[in-house]
C-alpha cells in the first residue's frame, strides 16, 4: 500500500472521490491565498514594472486554476465551472482592475484571453474525439 494514498488514522485507502475532494479544497485554499496575494500586493511598495508583473502573475494563476480543476463538465455547450473556484476568479478581476487600473486591466485581458483560448481549443477536441468514438 502506498502512503501517500493512505489516511493513517485508520490506515485504509482514501476514495478516489475523496481523494478528488481533498483535492479541490487545496484548490480553493490556493484561490482564496492568491486573492489575498493580490489584494495587498499594493502595500508591498514595489516598482512598477515588478507590480506589473506580480499582478499578471497572480492573476494569471487564478485563471490557470479554473482552467486546470474548474470544470466539471465539457459535455456541455459551453463546459460547466466549478463555481467554488471560479468565484475567485471572477473577484480577482474586479480587484486587479480597481486596484491597479491600466496594469490591472492589462492582466486581466491577458488572463481572459488564455482562459478563453484553452477552454475553446479543448472542448473542440473533446468533441472530435467523441464524434469518431
Amino acid at each position: 500500500m502506498h502512503t501517500h494514498n493512505v489516511n493513517v488514522k485508520t490506515a485504509t485507502r482514501k476514495t478516489p472521490e475523496r481523494f478528488s475532494q481533498v483535492k479541490i479544497y487545496n484548490v480553493i485554499a490556493e484561490q482564496q491565498s492568491l486573492l489575498l496575494r493580490l489584494a495587498g500586493l499594493w502595500n508591498l511598495q514595489l516598482s512598477q514594472e515588478e507590480e506589473e508583473e506580480e499582478v499578471s502573475m497572480l492573476v494569471l494563476q487564478l485563471a490557470e486554476n479554473v482552467r486546470l480543476y474548474g470544470v466539471t463538465d465539457w459535455s456541455c455547450k459551453k463546459p460547466k465551472i466549478l463555481w467554488d473556484i471560479a468565484c475567485f476568479w471572477i473577484q480577482a478581476q474586479k480587484m486587479a482592475i480597481s486596484l491597479y487600473e491600466m496594469k490591472g486591466a492589462r492582466a486581466v485581458e491577458y488572463a481572459r484571453s488564455e482562459l478563453a483560448d484553452f477552454l475553446t481549443h479543448e472542448k473542440y477536441y473533446r468533441d472530435r474525439e467523441s464524434a469518431t468514438a
